[in-house]
């Protein structure tokens, strides 16, 4: 029998004995006030369809004001309305696949890329193309990418093992800057003046990944920090930062780890052993992963 599963077959063991005695406990209580336990259905105020072809949608709905951005499994970003779902635009990206794990936009424009060689801006107004770039083709783009207050972050990697950072202009989609990296940037986060990238990798030999975590100065592109986890890749893990420390998780690691680290240093402020952490949620002082 496999170890993992017995903590179940004993929750489940002590659940069984505790009905008998949530029996009795229910037939002495009968003489108190009810508790009442109505509650009100969900009601589905809109709803739409669309064709879909691929997985489906990546990259959760994001509310922009009054308008909802959602990618479909048809391969298109939509825009409808929040109150209503009423269309408002629809650009469609054939090759979209993998394309976002999360939109990334401001007020004007939607960033992202579309297959293996395509970099592009869209106008939230009316999703009209803004620019679009032809990076190498067959490239592979970071799961999450970025924006300040006038450039973009990719990360991409190419079949040739070139490995890169790339910083574009918002307005123009030109490349104004490029750092080389040993391995495949997979997160890209822009926070507080500094740029945070993830990587994850397998070495040669080895069952399992590991990763690390650079921070970069976004204007020089100038390495800060870096952190290596050596026991866990980072590559599906989108950091949260809160104030002056980054949260981080790893997976496909022997002793996966949510870290928190100073986000100004990269010194380990605590660590806590997991199975495996793909994502982390904050809510509050509370992490969820």
């Amino acid at each position: 029998m496999d170890e993992r599963a017995i903590p179940v077959i004993k929750a489940r063991f002590r659940f069984l004995l505790l009905i008998p005695l949530l029996i009795l406990f229910s037939q002495c209580n009968k003489g108190d006030d009810p508790v009442d336990r109505e509650t009100t259905p969900m009601e589905v105020i809109w709803e739409l369809s669309y064709d879909s072809y691929n997985w489906g949608a990546y990259a959760p709905p994001s509310v922009l004001h009054d308008s909802l951005l959602i990618y479909s499994g048809d391969g298109s970003i939509n825009c409808v309305t929040v109150d209503s779902g009423e269309w408002r635009w629809s650009s469609v990206f054939p090759s979209a696949g993998f394309m976002h794990k999360r939109f990334v936009y401001d007020d004007i424009q939607l960033y992202g890329f579309e297959g293996k060689d395509k970099v592009f801006s869209i106008n939230i107004a009316d999703g009209t193309e803004q620019w679009s770039a032809i990076i190498d083709s067959n490239r592979e783009f970071s799961l999450n990418t970025d924006i300040d207050i006038g450039h973009y972050y990719i990360g991409t990697n190419s079949f040739n093992k070139k490995r890169m950072i790339l910083k574009m202009e918002k307005e123009s989609g030109n490349i104004i800057d490029s750092i080389q990296t040993e391995y495949m940037p997979w997160s890209l986060v822009i926070n507080d003046q500094k740029l945070y990238c993830t990587f994850g990798w397998s070495p040669v030999g080895s069952a399992y990944s590991i990763g690390s975590i650079t921070c970069y100065d976004p204007v020089t592109l100038d390495t800060i920090w870096i952190y290596n986890t050596n026991s866990g890749s980072l590559l599906s893990t989108k950091p949260i930062i809160d104030g002056n420390i980054l949260f981080i998780g790893t997976v496909w690691g022997s002793n996966n780890k949510v870290f928190a680290l100073n986000a100004e240093t990269g010194d380990v402020v605590w660590e806590t052993d997991v199975y495996s952490c793909y994502k982390i949620i904050m809510v509050g002082d509370t992490l969820f992963c």
